[in-house]
């Protein structure tokens, strides 16, 4: 699955960025992050996630790395992990690009992932919509940690 996504915010691309390494501030704004801590600053985090997809429930402990970080411009990050109970196995990656725009900053948000297992036996379709779905929410949820 693959979303992309284009945000426009009405604050400077440096707060933005700032914002963007605020762990607790970033697990409020990724929906089904239900922890997330710094193992190595600005390089490596564990999470967990959450989610419901169609019928089926899991909970993913989650290994995040920062694959490149150019301040305040762009941030790349690639997640794996895998749902024991659910034998479901993620890997996720996310490339956010600040850009300076006329009144605050442009977030563009592209996110690739696979999920194998019997959580992808679901469907393409279901994955994507709901890739789709938590992007979006990703997206409101940072505007309004943002822009208050």
């Amino acid at each position: 699955m693959r979303v992309e996504r284009e945000l426009d915010l009405a604050v400077p691309p440096e707060r933005l960025w700032e914002t963007l390494w605020d762990v607790p501030r970033m697990v409020a704004c990724v929906p089904g992050c239900a922890e997330a801590r710094e193992v190595e600053p600005r390089r490596r985090y564990e999470a967990r996630m959450t989610q419901r997809v169609g019928p089926i429930s899991l909970s993913v402990p989650m290994q995040v790395t920062v694959a490149r970080a150019e301040p305040p411009s762009l941030l790349t990050l690639e997640a794996r992990g895998r749902d024991g109970a659910l034998g479901a196995t993620v890997a996720m990656s996310i490339h956010l690009a600040v850009a300076p725009r006329e009144a605050g900053s442009r977030l563009r948000i592209e996110a690739e992932g696979k999920i194998l297992g019997r959580l992808g036996a679901l469907g393409h379709g279901v994955i994507q919509r709901k890739a789709e779905e938590l992007v979006d929410e990703f997206g409101a949820r940072l505007r309004r940690a943002v822009e208050g």
